[in-house]
């Protein structure tokens, strides 16, 4: 039994990875951040230097030192992509796709905080008839009873 290094087996997977059909190529986002895409990385950095702004306000109005606040609206938001992105993997292993994004949108759904795209209804169907149906023939009489 052959011992394989760690760059053999690295070189083994590139290779299949280039094999991949084209269509699985074109249609996911390529990734540019530990997995990460440009949609989430523009979503994680908006929010985050939205906070570090906010943050750094605070900061800036108690200290009067402009350059804490610059310093936390350039730095924070680095370090918000960089541990969301590893956070992003650890959620993204071994699932297809947008899955947590549907998870996400279902998760919204089912607090009534967005419209569900998805069907959602819990339940069974009805005819709307009231009565109970038999499936007996009518032609058939009911059996008697013989009671003494």
């Amino acid at each position: 039994m052959s011992t394989r290094t760690r760059s053999q087996a690295a070189a083994d997977v590139e290779a299949v990875r280039h094999k991949a059909p084209v269509t699985d190529r074109v249609n996911v986002e390529p990734s540019i951040l530990n997995g990460m895409n440009m949609p989430e990385a523009q979503v994680i950095g908006a929010v985050s230097l939205v906070v570090f702004l906010i943050i750094g306000g605070l900061v800036f109005s108690a200290t009067r030192l402009w350059q804490v606040w610059l310093l936390l609206s350039l730095i924070g938001p680095t370090l918000a992509l960089w541990f969301g992105s590893l956070y992003l993997a650890r959620i993204k292993r071994g699932r297809p796709d947008a899955y947590y994004t549907q998870a996400i949108h279902l998760w919204l759904a089912q607090r009534s905080l967005v419209k569900p795209r998805f069907i959602t209804y819990h339940g069974w169907w009805s005819l709307g008839r009231s009565f109970d149906l038999s499936l007996a023939s009518p032609l058939e009489p009911p059996q008697e009873s013989t009671k003494p």
